[in-house]
């Protein structure tokens, strides 16, 4: 008897597949557990200027094994993932879950770390007028003003030096203010 039922487990799993554990869980954080997920964004906040840099930065941390990308994210929008993940050195991965239309992206160890809070629920914003003046030279009063609004962002701009005025080098944020 007992045959029997081990038998009738064995065509159970060939039809249905073999039983998962916390499903719901891996449909969710896009195929991992919850415990392995170091940062997620959702699809709102992808196609964001300020998601890209984000993700870049956590990237730099050695716990961030993998990315992975729910399969409807937008091709041009996942091939700067991508390069991101290539750049790092991590897996890349897409997977298709149609049950899920929270959850766009995700970062993940291959072991459990338990972080906190992995979904921001509000992206830092990077100002507009910055943007327009991107990889230029800044003043000291829009440097100081980009350190206080948009810290991530810094390392994108430099603060103009006596040399570079005399070359006539201008802060690109007053140059875009002017225009």
């Amino acid at each position: 008897m007992n045959n029997q039922t081990e038998l009738e487990k064995y065509v159970e799993y060939g039809v249905a597949g073999a039983p998962q554990i916390k499903a719901d869980e891996k449909k969710h954080w896009l195929g991992e557990f919850r415990e392995r997920v170091i940062f997620a964004l959702t699809f709102e906040q992808i196609n964001r200027k300020e998601a890209l840099k984000i993700v870049e930065e956590k990237c730099k941390n050695q716990r961030v094994h993998k990315l992975i990308l729910e399969n409807s994210v937008l091709d041009t929008t996942s091939e700067k993932y991508m390069d991101v993940a290539k750049k790092y050195d991590k897996e890349y991965k897409t997977i298709d879950m149609n049950e899920n239309r929270e959850i766009a992206l995700v970062l993940a160890s291959n072991e459990a770390v338990n972080e906190k809070d992995v979904l921001i629920e509000k992206l830092p914003i990077f100002p507009e007028v910055f943007y327009h003046a991107k990889n230029r030279k800044l003043c000291k009063k829009h440097m100081q003003k980009l350190r206080e609004e948009a810290p991530l962002f810094i390392e994108e701009f430099e603060e103009i030096t006596l040399l570079d005025k005399m070359m006539g080098i201008s802060c690109g944020v007053c140059e875009h203010i002017k225009k």
